[in-house]
């Protein structure tokens, strides 16, 4: 809007100024209200062997954590694969369910590939699944827990 010097603007620019101000706010407040939808879910598979005997103060790393200095994690939809191929001959298997924040530094991605840098805190695991076998002896998930 355009005023001239000497101009009387009357209330218009206070209400407009005050308008723009509440849209601010309310733009601000759903991103940060929708910040925890952002935050990604991701999953662990382990033996329940290595789950209790690699967990020291709450704190769970796998075999190969002090060789490769990481724990992978996979999307849900990556899941059944890994586990029906690099964990066809375990006895007993679970699937931690783990939700990151997106500004967690310890959690890297190459490509497609999630990868957390240090020792998973047990208190971080929302869901602990364990998987169960089907007539093909193939690892299946729970029917109460669905992949969407």
């Amino acid at each position: 809007m355009y005023f001239s010097r000497g101009q009387k603007t009357g209330l218009l620019p206070i209400i407009n100024f005050k308008w723009l101000c509440v849209k601010i706010w309310l733009i601000t407040s759903l991103l940060l209200s929708v910040k925890s939808f952002a935050d990604t879910t991701l999953y662990h598979i382990v033996s329940e062997k290595e789950l209790t005997t690699l967990t020291k103060d709450n704190v769970y790393k796998p075999p190969l954590f002090n060789l490769e200095g990481y724990i992978h994690f996979s999307k849900l939809s990556l899941i059944l694969p890994i586990a029906n191929d690099a964990y066809k001959d375990r006895g007993v298997l679970f699937l931690l369910q783990v939700t990151f924040s997106d500004s967690d530094k310890n959690l890297r991605w190459i490509g497609d590939n999630p990868d957390y840098y240090v020792g998973l805190d047990l208190s971080m695991v929302e869901n602990k699944i364990q998987f169960l076998r089907d007539d093909n002896n193939q690892w299946v998930l729970p029917e109460t827990f669905k992949t969407k």
